[in-house]
């Protein structure tokens, strides 16, 4: 099982606020980070089994893979910097993931993801403008690129709800 490595905080919200924080990221921040985006798996789908719409549960069942896709590209980003060793942990053992269940879904906590997700993009391109392997930072990119999509893609369940 993996552990979040010591002086992270054990909220993912808290680290992910951590990490903004930073101009480059270290190995260490990207184990955590793998394991926040791996956590937003779970909770993306949450959000879909709670909307009540089959086509907004669609848009959110999207961020949801998405989310376990970017835990995978920093994966392969931990392995360009030199370690080879981290694995993402069985998402059961995800040391962020924390059982979601949402009995309703209200537009005031979708405007908030919403921009979350926008922050998420903006700190991914920051993270990859001071990157110097070249390969991590495109890796940082798509991720950035698909962050600013899932805003989009909450932003359209936002408005199927009105």
């Amino acid at each position: 099982m993996n552990q979040i490595p010591n002086g992270y905080p054990a909220s993912a919200g808290e680290a992910f606020a951590m990490l903004t924080t930073r101009d480059r990221l270290t190995i260490d921040d990207l184990k955590v980070l793998a394991m926040i985006e791996q956590s937003g798996e779970a909770f993306y789908m949450a959000i879909a089994r709670a909307v009540g719409n089959p086509e907004a549960a669609a848009l959110l069942e999207s961020n949801a893979h998405e989310e376990l896709g970017h835990a995978h590209r920093l994966l392969n980003a931990i392995r360009l910097l030199g370690d080879n060793t981290f694995a993402l942990p069985k998402p059961e053992d995800n040391p962020f993931a924390l059982p979601a269940f949402f009995d309703d879904i209200d537009v005031s906590f979708l405007k908030e993801l919403a921009e979350g997700e926008k922050g998420g993009d903006v700190a991914y391109n920051k993270w990859a403008d001071n990157e110097p392997n070249t390969g991590a930072a495109h890796l940082y990119r798509l991720n950035g690129g698909e962050e600013g999509k899932h805003s989009l893609r909450v932003a359209e369940v936002i408005a199927l709800m009105q």
